[in-house]
């Protein structure tokens, strides 16, 4: 009889540390796979953040008209996707980059998008021209880069008024908005393609304060335009 018990108390006893050692061996595993995979993301993420790429900046401000040059940009890393990558342009493109002109301001810093810069070749051997006019007589401001307008000119001394320029290409729009600390009305800048025959006559008319904007944009071309002259200075 008292090797009976001795034997059933050993055997539960057997039992009882095998299954206290497989609670622990599956404990230890459930731990270490855990942490595994814990460092497994922690890599991920970390590999993650290093996939940046070089793109060019703005090495100083640019204004329109601007002609990029080696001095005119640098190089930083940035991490974005494949979509955004494709507006910007990568450290090895300066090549392409070089010599294309500025359509619209970019800041020291900021990242250069295509949008911002004429296409390859765009205005080659052209003339760029820019003037301040008050935001209600160019369309209310809403005149946007790759418009097409006319300019009227009005000349006070007859009361004529009429067009010095058709079809030009507006090659970049900066807004300022004057208030009481600047002192500044509330103009926009245009840049528009020129001819050579025409810039004196927009000069004239611009420095006389006589200029509107008419967006012709998709607009059939006028035709048999005669050319208008200012009388005088205002």
């Amino acid at each position: 009889m008292g090797l009976t018990v001795g034997t059933a108390q050993q055997t539960v006893a057997s039992r009882t540390r095998r299954e206290l050692s497989s609670r622990v061996s599956t404990g230890h595993v459930v731990m270490l796979l855990a942490g595994a995979l814990g460092i497994l993301l922690t890599l991920t993420v970390l590999r993650s953040a290093d996939n940046t790429r070089p793109v060019l900046v703005a090495a100083r401000d640019l204004a329109p008209g601007s002609v990029i040059s080696e001095a005119s940009v640098r190089v930083t890393q940035v991490h974005v996707g494949d979509a955004v990558l494709a507006t910007l342009f990568g450290a090895d493109q300066l090549a392409g980059l070089r010599g294309r002109v500025v359509t619209a301001t970019v800041q020291a810093g900021e990242l250069i998008a295509r949008g911002a810069v004429s296409a390859r070749d765009a205005h080659a051997s052209t003339r760029l021209m820019s003037f301040p006019i008050a935001r209600a007589l160019a369309v209310g401001g809403s005149l946007a880069t790759g418009d097409r307008v006319d300019v009227l000119a009005v000349d006070h001394n007859s009361g004529r008024a009429g067009y010095v320029l058709t079809d030009a290409e507006v090659v970049a729009v900066e807004g300022r908005s004057g208030g009481a600390l600047s002192g500044a009305s509330d103009d926009v800048t245009i840049t528009l393609v020129v001819a050579p025959e025409n810039a004196p006559e927009l000069a004239s008319a611009v420095d006389a304060g006589r200029v509107m904007l008419v967006r012709s944009t998709g607009a059939p071309a006028l035709r048999d335009r005669q050319p208008f002259a200012l009388s005088g200075s205002k």
